[in-house]
């Protein structure tokens, strides 16, 4: 029977929710036994979901899904957001029947902590048509993502593989680090591949010899586990120039002429 003959009739109606992580799949279901559907099982769960509404302003249209703290989605916001987007899918099935209709889908954006549950906050796919298109300005800095579109520097000729020899906090020790100036990989990131078989990075804050101080805790990484350490850029000239010899990609306008011809105390006209 299809889904809409069951919604206008005697429907029996539950949620079917699937979160993705790169190859990784959670999925779930507010039923009290699994479901199978599409050929993959979706696991019972303490899962609920807040209300779906359509609006006109997009911000307005985050949902809120609220599981338990201990499950596995929720538990790697723990420490710190993961390296990648984690996407979320909500279906609806009628009980006895193969068709089913998507309700949500969308991408979490962050956990909070309520005793024993946890609310997982999410917005719609459709918020990414309000990211600001031109990041481009008119400024001294290059506004090019390091290692990304624009920048044109291959990260993997840039790639130290390291092994972190001891862990603190937010401190790493990373062998072959100190061959490097002080300050060499700030700005930079280290990555090292999780159990799950998908790869986590952490931000560089500064660099001391062979000590690496992050951004955020590195929850997952043990010690004597290799990771690899990229070098960072403080997205002035002279670093483009002098650490990557790549002035030529410089995105950022460093003549601006700091006097201003109109106005200041001593104007030019």
């Amino acid at each position: 029977m299809p889904y809409s003959a069951h919604e206008t009739g005697n429907g029996r109606p539950i949620d079917l929710y699937e979160f993705a992580r790169s190859h990784l799949r959670w999925r779930y279901t507010s039923a009290d036994r699994v479901v199978s559907h599409g050929g993959v099982d979706y696991q019972p769960a303490a899962i609920e979901r807040g209300r779906i509404e359509a609006t006109r302003e997009l911000a307005r249209s985050r949902l809120t899904i609220t599981m338990a703290r201990d499950n596995p989605v929720a538990d790697m916001y723990r420490v710190a957001p993961p390296s990648e987007v984690v996407t979320a899918i909500i279906r609806q099935v009628h009980v006895g029947d193969d068709e089913s209709a998507v309700l949500w889908t969308g991408r979490v954006v962050g956990v909070e902590w309520r005793g024993v549950r946890a609310e997982l906050s999410l917005e719609p796919i459709y918020t990414s048509i309000r990211r600001m298109g031109l990041r481009r300005r008119y400024q001294r800095a290059c506004p090019h993502v390091l290692y990304g579109a624009g920048c044109n520097i291959s990260r993997e000729t840039w790639r130290l593989d390291s092994t972190a020899t001891s862990i603190s906090g937010l401190t790493v020790l990373a062998a072959g680090v100190n061959t490097q100036p002080d300050g060499y990989y700030a700005g930079g990131y280290i990555e090292w591949i999780t159990p799950y078989g998908v790869a986590e990075r952490r931000h560089i804050a500064s660099h001391v010899g062979p000590a690496l101080e992050l951004t955020a805790s590195p929850a997952g990484l043990a010690t004597g586990q290799a990771i690899r350490v990229y070098p960072g850029c403080d997205h002035t000239l002279a670093t483009c120039h002098s650490k990557f010899a790549n002035a030529a990609n410089y995105g950022g306008m460093p003549y601006i002429p700091i006097r201003n011809p109109f106005g200041g105390f001593n104007p030019i006209y």
